[in-house]
């Protein structure tokens, strides 16, 4: 009886024991990131391999350029170097790639990598990372409905909103202004231009109280598709030398610029019209072709999300080495490791993308 009694007690102190050294290493095992850390990978689906012919191996130069004093002293460059494009190709890591990289580079700093921008110049491949929000400033208006107008059947191709600077006076011949172009999204087709209001450059140029040129941006219909129909692409064409007419517009400044929908249109549209527009800018978009020769020196900054579930973002995988491999002159890519497909409201809320747009004339890429 004894016995029996000494061997349960020293199974009752071992269970206890056992007990504390589990709670213990599960306390040690724990992750403690900031909430904003703490976000849940997707399982990573393996994508399609996309074909890439072979290329000659090209050494870029990069350049890692990190935003704040923090950063530079927890952040350790062989993980950089993890993010950097092919060198064989150019081309650039799968999605959920540069999600599990971007945990893995903020996992025990502060904040969080929002977002990795490539700059292919020639070939030269540089880059530049930000951790943290961007500051974005913003001048609230209260007369929205004057800054931007909507413009009802006025024009034999498209209702549009339009946007104007203060100082544009419609009788000075003379003093001409650069125009972007935005094409919207899917969900903004139909007839109710209240809708364009939003996204993008209206939205931008409502919370910003304004912008130093001419803003377009025709309603596509609802029955209609900026890419996959070929209806809109002579139409474009057509709105595009109508409002040279009406307006008074640098036609050495016009610029393009879509979000999903409106990014396909973009691609189309610039390939379209090769020599026409000094810049483009597309966001989340792909693109049905791969011929870009005709536009090898324009210059063009695309957006992506990292995990964008509508348009993949081997899609981008794809137009990055297609345009490195063609040797296209000058073009960026921001990649926001956190993002679906969502990248349209830090993309056209940031100040520098409408200054880099207007930064460029046609005169440059004619020489």
């Amino acid at each position: 009886m004894k016995i029996k009694s000494f061997i349960l007690i020293l199974l009752s102190i071992s269970v206890i024991l056992f007990g504390c050294s589990t709670d213990k290493e599960n306390e040690i095992g724990g992750t403690n990131m900031d909430s904003d850390q703490n976000i849940v990978t997707p399982e990573p689906t393996k994508p399609e391999e996309n074909e890439i012919e072979d290329t000659e191996k090209i050494e870029p130069d990069p350049l890692v350029e990190i935003s704040n004093d923090q950063t530079k002293q927890d952040l350790k460059v062989d993980v950089f170097a993890k993010l950097y494009p092919d060198r064989d190709t150019g081309s650039i890591p799968k999605g959920y790639e540069y999600n599990e990289l971007a945990m893995e580079l903020t996992s025990n700093i502060r904040g969080r990598l929002t977002e990795i921008t490539y700059t292919f110049l020639g070939t030269k491949i540089s880059m530049e990372t930000l951790v943290g929000n961007r500051e974005i400033s913003k001048v609230s208006k209260s007369q929205d409905e004057d800054m931007l107008e909507l413009v009802y059947d006025q024009s034999e191709y498209y209702n549009y909103v339009l946007y104007l600077p203060d100082s544009y006076d419609p009788t000075n011949k003379e003093v001409k202004w650069p125009v972007i172009y935005f094409l919207h999204g899917i969900g903004e087709r139909g007839n109710d231009l209240s809708e364009l209001l939003n996204y993008g450059v209206p939205k931008y140029i409502k919370e910003n109280g304004g912008l130093e040129a001419i803003m377009i941006a025709p309603q596509c219909p609802a029955e209609s598709h900026w890419a996959d129909t070929n209806d809109e692409e002579p139409r474009l064409e057509a709105f595009i030398w109508e409002n040279a007419e009406k307006f008074n517009i640098d036609t050495d400044r016009m610029y393009l610029t879509g979000l999903s929908m409106g990014g396909r249109g973009t691609w189309k549209q610039a390939l379209a019209m090769p020599d026409i527009f000094a810049a483009i800018a597309v966001v989340c978009g792909r693109t049905n072709s791969y011929d870009f020769s005709e536009i090898l020196d324009l210059p063009v900054w695309i957006f992506h999300g990292a995990l964008d579930s509508t348009v993949a973002f081997e899609n981008v995988n794809s137009i990055v080495a297609k345009l490195y491999q063609q040797e296209h002159e000058y073009f960026k890519l921001t990649v926001y490791p956190f993002l679906s497909h969502d990248t349209w409201t830090p993309a056209y809320a940031r100040p520098d993308l409408y200054e880099w747009l207007l930064s460029y004339n046609l005169k440059d890429r004619m020489e």
